[in-house]
Formats: structure tokens, sequence, C-alpha cells
């Protein structure tokens, strides 16, 4: 059984998704082809994985499925 936290998550992510579908921007990245990881020793941005870093809601649909 899921709890109300989890409901909570998934709807915000679902209304997230819808909005960047209409901006045609990738959900992950939002739309800005790199995502950036607050490891300092690593680096700070790294290429967008889902939408291979085209910033695409396009590319992002089609990695995802």
């Amino acid at each position: 059984m899921k709890t109300k936290l989890i409901n909570w998550f998934e709807k915000r992510k679902k209304v997230h998704q819808k909005k960047m579908m209409k901006l045609g921007k990738c959900p992950d990245c939002r739309g800005y082809g790199v995502v950036i990881v607050p490891i300092h020793y690593a680096g700070s941005n790294i290429e967008c994985y889902k939408c291979n870093g085209t910033g695409k809601f396009s590319e992002w649909e089609k990695n995802t499925q």
C-alpha cells in the first residue's frame, strides 16, 4: 500500500512532466542538457543521459520508453 507521501511525489512528477512536455524540454535536466551534480571533485555538470544532452522532450520520451 502506497503512502500519502509517495502518492504526492508521483502526482508532482506527472505535473512536472506535463509542464515540460508543453515547453518541449527534458523533465530531468529542465531543457539545459546537463544535470548539476553537487560533488566538487567529480565536476559539477554532467550531460543528461535521458535526453542525450539535447534538452528536448522528444529525445527524453524516446529514451524513457
